[in-house]
This record gives C-alpha cells, structure tokens and sequence, in this order.
C-alpha cells in the first residue's frame, strides 16, 4: 500500500487545515474540491509535504480568479435598492457587477452582440446551465431570453453563489443558483444550452483529459465553451491551443462544432444532440 494512501493519513485533518487558510475561510467552498486534490497529489507525491504543497497550488490555481472580489454582503444591499429603482437600475447594478470580474468586464463593449451570435448559432434557449459561472449571470438583462427561461448556475464561491440567487429572484426568475464543484459533480438536468466559459483550460490544468468526460456526462443539446484567444498581457496569442484542446475534447463523437470569434474570445458551439433530444427542464 502507498505510504501516502488516503487510508494512511489524516487526510480530513489537513483539508480542514486548508481550508482555515485566510485566503480561503470566506469562500466555504466544498470540502471536496480539496479532498481530490489532495487524493491525487498523495498518490504521486514522495512525502506529504510535497502532496500537501501541489494540492495548495493547484488550488490556488482554481480560485485564484475569485480572489479580490467585491464585498457581498454590500452587493446584497445595493441590489435591495437598484430592485426598487426599477429594471433600468437593476441593469446599472449589473454592470457594476459584470466590471468587478476580469473576464466578464472584458465582456461588457460586446455583450449584446456576444449572446445575439451564440443564440443564431443555437436558437433561443428556454433552458440554460451557466457552468462555473462565476459573474455572468448578472448578464442576463442582455441576452433577450424568453421570460419563461429556466437558469441555473453553478459556481464554488459560496458569497457569490448567494448574490445570484438574490439577483435571479430581483429579475423574476426562479433562485436555481448552486455551489458545487462541477468537475467532480456535472449537473444531469436536461438543458437546451449550457454555457462553459473561459474554464476548460483551467479544467485541464487541474485534470489533464477531464474535458472530453466532462462534455460527454452533460446531459445537453449545445455546450458553448469560451477560451481566451490571447493572455492576459496580450503578447500570446492562444488560438491553435484552444483549438487543440476542443478537437481533443469531441474527438470520437458524432457533434458539430461550429467556432465563432468575438473579440478576445474564442467561442465554439458543440452541437450534442439534436431536436430528438429536447425536453421541458
């Protein structure tokens, strides 16, 4: 047996320590998130040091995007206000919102158009799943949905999955926003379009392969996936490692991709399954 199997170490012992690190305490994200990092850095790793180590870093690396948000609690209570001004307040409030994220704020000069050409691609949806979604479900004033759109949200961040659900309930729609780790759970719902952006290479660096497993467990007619098409400094550019890291995700299945570019953004909308497959959500 592995000196550094799971069965052989205080494996709760040191999620918990973890997960008490400042950085770390506010976001109550799963413990399960950590618990499979840990797994598989102890059975790779020479000694706990160096597994507890690698487990830090590759979790630094999926939260590090959440790092430095806004104060939650103060977002709760100025959406209170902007619900109470109206739509055309909400929508202020939402920019607010969309500019406090990095990649949502790069967003904002082509959101209309951003949505408009992924619904060409895949009709208006009256479904949607928004995958670790992080801010862009304040989006939703932009993407012209029908009224009666069934949104769900997943997301690790515990503060933020909380101010989704006040803002969908804000915007008359059902609070069907969730902390889960995706990787290790994908939603089975029957959904119309699932949103995936600018995740899937972060998946693959937490998980060499996962996308393709991760793509075939989704229970959905269209993924639509966003990568950047350059770094952030702008001085990379990134476009024939996405399109590798797609190719390698589909390879071997019957799906359309068609690819679109909007902006900084590579957009590739994979068509799993066709209008045999459509159910009410």
């Amino acid at each position: 047996m592995n000196a550094l199997s799971p069965d052989t170490v205080d494996i709760d012992k040191i999620i918990a320590r973890i997960l008490e690190n400042r950085k770390y305490r506010d976001l109550n994200m799963p413990a399960e998130t950590v618990k499979d990092l840990l797994r598989r850095e102890l059975s790779r790793a020479k000694d706990l040091k160096t597994a507890e180590k690698n487990a830090r870093e590759k979790l630094h690396q999926i939260i590090a995007p959440y790092l430095g948000d806004p104060d939650y609690a103060q977002a709760q209570r100025t959406l209170a206000a902007a619900q109470a001004g109206g739509v055309a307040a909400l929508r202020v409030w939402c920019l607010e919102m969309l500019a406090a994220h990095t990649s949502s704020k790069e967003r904002i000069p082509v959101m209309e158009r951003f949505y408009r050409q992924i619904f060409d691609v895949t009709g208006l949806p009256n479904s949607i799943q928004d995958l670790a979604c992080a801010m862009n479900p304040f989006a939703i004033p932009w993407m012209n949905l029908p009224e009666t759109v069934v949104y769900r949200a997943y997301d690790l961040h515990s503060p933020r999955v909380a101010l989704i659900q006040c803002f969908l309930r804000a915007w008359g729609l059902p609070p069907l926003a969730f902390v889960r780790d995706i990787l290790l759970e994908p939603p089975q719902e029957q959904t119309e379009v699932t949103f995936f952006f600018k995740e899937a290479h972060r998946f693959e660096a937490r998980r060499k392969g996962s996308c393709a497993e991760f793509f075939r467990r989704l229970q959905t007619n269209w993924i639509v996936v966003s990568l950047p098409s350059e770094n952030l400094t702008g001085q990379h550019q990134m476009r024939d490692r996405q399109r590798r890291l797609i190719d390698d995700a589909v390879k071997g299945e019957d799906w359309t991709v068609i690819p679109l570019e909007i902006e900084k953004e590579m957009v590739f909308c994979i068509r799993k399954y066709g209008e045999e497959k459509n159910s009410n959500p």
